[in-house]
């Protein structure tokens, strides 16, 4: 991170350095959030099928949750000392998430497409859950998030369960 960017403040215990480096991942991981908030709002709006009316709102309900997310990751990161960098164009340029299906309408190719943005994101806060043990409140930050997301792929999941065993 440029020198410029972080602030001549950090929280007690955490040296400049440390804040870089943490403040650097919590912005990798803050612009995957912003990305995938985004894709839950696009099959928000786009979400067709039986299930739709279930979908639609659980779609919605996600994309206020991550941003949740997004909130906690980004004011830890300035918190000690760094910058957030929480805008669509730090997320097209930063995010580890694959684009979006734009077309995509299926419910079960959007769960299918959700799902799978879930585990990528999961993987990179979960490392970053293990990388950041030598500050464990940014770590708190990273299990609390880690913790609700897994929850979301569960509900996700559990709709494409469903709809496995009714099409047998």
């Amino acid at each position: 991170m440029p020198e410029s960017s972080m602030m001549n403040r950090t929280v007690p215990g955490v040296d400049r350095l440390r804040a870089e480096r943490l403040a650097e991942e919590l912005n990798r991981n803050l612009a995957s959030l912003v990305d995938l908030a985004a894709a839950f709002k696009q099959a928000h709006w786009n979400v067709a099928g039986r299930d739709f009316s279930q979908l639609h709102a659980l779609f919605d309900q996600f994309t206020d949750q991550t941003r949740e997310y997004v909130d906690l990751i980004a004011e830890r990161a300035v918190t000690i000392g760094g910058i957030a960098r929480g805008t669509i164009q730090a997320a097209v340029e930063h995010s580890a998430l694959p684009p979006f299906p734009l077309e995509e309408r299926d419910e079960i190719l959007l769960l299918r497409e959700l799902v799978g943005r879930i585990d990528l994101v999961d993987q990179d806060l979960r490392a970053a859950m293990d990388t950041s043990a030598d500050d464990l409140a940014t770590q708190d930050v990273y299990i609390e998030v880690v913790r609700r997301i897994e929850k979301q792929r569960w509900m996700l999941q559990a709709h494409l369960d469903r709809r496995s065993s009714h099409d047998r």
